[in-house]
């Protein structure tokens, strides 16, 4: 964000929500984790150089990771807001529910309500998201924490895919002058 301009005021936000659809309130909810999944990746990425184990702390990280912070706790803000303005039509918030918000409910006592403690979003651990560099001209990409690769899609490899089409085009009785399968 530039040093002229400010963020939007959460009385202001909240004003602009009655007048949205329930779709674009899902959407701006999305919109908003995705967010800080991305500043909790960035935050991940400044602590060593921010708290090094020996050696001086690099005050610019230091700065960016308080800035993160505080951006977060702003979004969270408006999280609270969409969630209030569904509640208020009568809706229910648990299709706006995130898998971490479902399985800390689960886990607590009923009327418990949950909160975030800093930890690392699971969508830099399921393979939702995946980190990559270019080594030669070619994309290697991260393993995915927790162990192996990131699948690159649905439930099968490649090679099964191949394999099923190929299936699915001989069984086909092509009959048409051009071949092939239409999609």
């Amino acid at each position: 964000m530039s040093s002229s301009s400010t963020p939007i005021t959460p009385s202001a936000f909240a004003s602009a929500l009655p007048s949205l659809p329930l779709p674009s309130l899902h959407l701006k909810v999305l919109e908003l984790r995705n967010s800080i999944a991305h500043l909790d990746y960035s935050n991940e990425q400044l602590h060593p150089f921010a708290h090094p184990s020996s050696g001086t702390p690099d005050p610019v990280c230091v700065e960016a990771i308080s800035e993160n912070n505080i951006v977060i706790a702003r979004m969270q803000e408006r999280i609270s807001l969409v969630k209030a303005e569904v509640e208020t039509r009568g809706l229910s918030w648990t299709e706006f529910q995130s898998k971490e918000e479902i399985g800390k409910l689960d886990k607590q006592e009923p009327g418990v309500v949950a909160e975030t403690n800093g930890e690392r979003h699971s969508a830099w651990t399921d393979g939702t998201f995946q980190a990559g560099r270019i080594v030669n001209g070619e994309v290697v990409m991260d393993d995915v924490a927790g162990g192996g690769q990131a699948q690159q899609g649905g439930s099968i490899g490649d090679e099964e895919l191949r394999r099923r089409m190929e299936e699915r085009m001989r069984d086909m009785g092509v009959d048409d002058e051009e071949g092939g399968m239409h999609l």
